[in-house]
């Protein structure tokens, strides 16, 4: 048990990790399709994978050395279905006349094994029948499949890594887990009068995507930045300073499709575009006003602080409380703009400062 309790532990630290990886994709694939943010969805996907992470470790973890695993000698695979029976009838104590062996018989090995075995994939045949809404013959192809892989992965000796496998192939785990798979579709279809339907979840989503979410607007400049990021690295390496190759970018893929498609390519991601105070397309002005309080503000605000606080290590005594009494006046307007950020996040209804000042707002794409 704190094999299994150390592999679980293992998921869990790396799960964030696997996280932040697929949190920009399940954003836009959302925002794009929905316009907005299915909470139960986003709970399930999550739980989801870390279920299928903790599944992986299970059959692969703990990790034997390499000399340990060239020097073994037990078997690498057993095609002999129904193994388990023949080994709880062989070795398990089990004695319905003896009261005594009860206990002892549910701890041995000959039943925990096919147990765990099939509680293995309970969880992943109750995600493919409620979730994804596979049909019982796709649940139980799926859950053999899983299988498979898992065996496969073993008898491969964690694909070469290893001189030979240092688990056994058994066709029985196969027919355990697609067990489980086929237990947990039945689990599903009992559960599925008291959870929420697809249908009820997108329903509910479709109504919150006439509102424009901090976190969908987080999505769309992540995906700029990114993009941004990428290709001012390739002129980075024919233009000096960098930050020409960045400026260019900015022009580009922020001012141009803004000025000219009223969305950037993360703004059309996410279904939204810039409008003006009455909805309409705003005019190039505002877009540009929208823009040089926004990111010059903002950014600029960081910026001089920063190179403010680099100048403290170098400047003479005299110049030092000049030069903090401006890093706490500057302080002082950044704390204003994350204060107006943090009400935005709050408020279904609050424009930025930038976008009060520009006469701008953000709405969905219809």
């Amino acid at each position: 048990m704190s094999s299994y309790i150390h592999v679980i532990y293992t998921a869990a630290i790396i799960f964030p990790m696997l996280a932040i990886l697929i949190t920009l994709p399940i954003l836009l694939f959302s925002y794009h399709r929905y316009g907005a943010l299915p909470k139960w969805s986003i709970f399930m996907i999550y739980t989801f994978v870390f279920y299928m992470l903790c599944a992986y470790f299970l059959t692969i973890l703990p990790l034997p050395s390499q000399s340990f695993v060239r020097h073994l000698t037990t078997p690498t695979h057993n095609f002999v279905p129904f193994t388990f029976v023949t080994e709880f009838i062989k070795y398990n104590p089990f004695s319905l006349t003896h009261p005594g062996t009860w206990v002892a018989a549910l701890k041995a090995p000959t039943v925990i094994q096919p147990v765990f075995n099939i509680f293995l994939t309970v969880p992943f045949g109750f995600y493919m029948h409620y979730y994804f809404q596979r049909s019982w013959k796709q649940t139980i192809l799926f859950s053999f499949c899983l299988s498979l892989f898992f065996e496969l992965t073993q008898i491969s000796g964690l694909y070469g890594i290893y001189p030979r496998p240092y688990r056994l192939f058994d066709v029985d785990d196969l027919l355990l887990n697609t067990t489980g798979g086929i237990i947990g579709a039945w689990g599903a279809k009992i559960l599925s009068p008291i959870l929420p339907t697809k249908q009820d979840v997108t329903t509910r989503t479709m109504a919150l995507s006439r509102n424009v979410s901090p976190v969908r607007r987080i999505a769309a400049l992540a995906v700029d930045w990114i993009i941004i990021s990428i290709v001012s690295s390739v002129f980075g390496i024919f233009l000096k300073p960098d930050w020409i190759g960045t400026a260019i970018c900015f022009v580009v893929f922020i001012l141009g499709f803004e000025l000219f498609t009223q969305r950037t390519i993360g703004m059309r991601l996410v279904g939204i575009r810039i409008v003006d105070l009455q909805g309409q397309n705003a005019s190039w002005i505002r877009i540009l006003i929208r823009n040089l309080f926004g990111y010059g503000v903002i950014g600029g605000l960081y910026e001089v602080i920063g190179r403010l606080l680099d100048m403290t290590g170098t400047a003479p005594a005299s110049q030092l409380d000049n030069i903090l009494h401006w890093v706490l006046i500057l302080s002082f307007f950044l704390l204003l703009v994350l204060v107006d950020l943090l009400i935005d996040w709050f408020s279904q209804k609050h424009l930025l400062f930038f976008e009060r000042l520009s006469g701008t707002d953000t709405k969905p794409i219809k």
